[in-house]
């Protein structure tokens, strides 16, 4: 695939910091719901069920009008019970499973039908008042794409490309998954279905086969129509924002975060630079991993040597705390446990998105390889949005080690975040520790 030409982007401090999130899509879910579980028991209720619990489902012969209306019962206690796990799905859902119950209700004269109808125009009406605020995050993401714009542009690699229309290639096939299983389920619920007519409830030994794949097709024409929609509004915010947009985003400050994206590279050197002469970090890499050649990926590096005269640990330690902080970008000064050093301002560093078009597609993290922006691999996942709150990565971060410190070099006035710790035998470590204690005093 060959690459292509992107605008490049890149927000102020400020303006990102106060982009409107989304709200949560649990909650939106959460909320559509409990109006789901709030009509079901109403109309409960209203039908006094607990005095009706013992009696047939059905009376006299069956009719089509039973089929539809046990479907939308099945249907409707599944999603009460279920239905806080489709999160943003139950959107669309919720209006469109009371639509079903109201139907058939309405039709047989049950004093729910009122229930019914009123619990799917509130979960409509949330439906609607969500799809106003994507709306209008839509439009702020385009007028900010506007405002921000550089004038300069990049070329957008393979990877790239591949791994945003792998996204869409996913939701398709999600899409005709659920289309499927609701063809196959209606096929089989009106096969059933002149089998069941005109007989008994105890003559179908008190359950309908048609019903229950009646409910398995609506439940699964349901999730059709709710990825339709989801992958519609994709396309259209990708189109209305503009795929071909690279985006320079600050770190650690607004919609999406810096992890799990943020490579962290430390312990290791760029592939040019271990090719360079003196340095023997790729001989050492070869010799420990003979069988290794083939996985070795362009614009990638390899673990630097403890004993290469350029990158090794004595090297390290050689350096004057101003040589040190002057080379602290380069990652292999750092013990691969250790993070980067982190900059105070979050404009000094920024990361790299392509495609950002809000809450519905956050981009797909790239970086600068060989001239270029790309993703590390076209599988790479798309970013997502997160609460600044929840800035930071889901794992425990090792521990600095306690002995054999040679000397801690504050690195603050040089911008950044914490001091770095040298170690006699190993590579240094970054830590954000303030208040921070300079080892002259400590």
């Amino acid at each position: 695939m060959s690459v292509i030409t992107g605008a490049i982007v890149r927000p102020d401090v400020e303006a990102w910091a106060a982009f409107r999130r989304r709200t949560s899509g649990r909650r939106e879910g959460t909320t559509a719901w409990l109006i789901g579980v709030l009509t079901t028991a109403g109309a409960f209720i209203a039908d006094r069920g607990w005095e009706t619990l013992d009696e047939p489902a059905w009376t006299g012969a069956y009719r089509v009008i039973d089929m539809f209306g046990l479907a939308s019962i099945f249907l409707a206690l599944s999603f009460s019970v279920f239905g806080f796990l489709l999160r943003r799905y139950a959107l669309v859902a919720a209006p469109l499973v009371l639509l079903v119950a109201a139907i058939p209700h309405t039709l047989d004269g049950y004093a729910s039908a009122a229930v019914w109808w009123l619990g799917a125009a509130l979960a409509a009406l949330w439906a609607l008042i969500a799809a106003g605020r994507s709306w209008r995050q839509l439009d702020a993401v385009r007028r900010l794409a506007q405002a921000s714009h550089t004038g300069r542009t990049t070329a957008v690699g393979p990877n790239a490309i591949r791994a945003g229309n792998r996204v869409l290639r996913r939701g398709l096939l999600r899409l005709m998954l659920f289309l499927a299983a609701a063809c196959a389920g209606w096929a089989l619920a009106l096969g059933v279905l002149p089998a069941d007519l005109g007989r008994t409830y105890e003559e179908l030994g008190e359950e309908s086969s048609s019903g229950v794949f009646a409910a398995a097709a609506t439940a699964a024409s349901i999730m059709t129509v709710a990825e339709a929609v989801k992958q519609a509004w994709r396309l259209f915010a990708m189109g209305r924002v503009g795929r071909r947009m690279v985006w320079e985003i600050p770190s650690g400050v607004g919609t999406v975060s810096w992890w799990p994206y943020a490579r962290n590279n430390a312990g290791q050197v760029p592939m040019d630079v271990a090719e360079a002469p003196g340095c023997n970090c790729l001989a050492e890499f070869r010799r420990s991993f003979p069988d290794s050649e083939d996985d070795l990926m362009e614009g990638e590096g390899i673990p630097a040597s403890d004993y290469c005269p350029l990158n090794g640990i004595d090297r390290i330690n050689e350096l004057t705390p101003g040589e040190f902080t002057a080379r602290a970008e380069e990652t292999w000064l750092w013990d691969a446990g250790s993070g980067l050093p982190e900059y105070v301002d979050p404009d000094a560093r920024r990361q790299l998105l392509y495609g950002f078009a809000g809450h519905t597609f956050a981009g797909i993290p790239v970086r600068q390889i060989r001239g270029r922006i790309d993703a590390d691999f076209p599988e790479v996942p798309p970013a997502r949005e997160t609460d600044p709150a929840d800035y930071g990565p889901w794992w425990a971060k090792p521990r600095r080690p306690e002995a054999g410190v040679q000397d801690i070099i504050d690195l603050r006035s040089a911008g950044y975040t914490g001091p770095a710790f040298r170690y006699r035998h190993g590579r240094a470590w970054f830590e954000t520790a303030p208040p921070f204690i300079p080892w002259s005093e400590s």
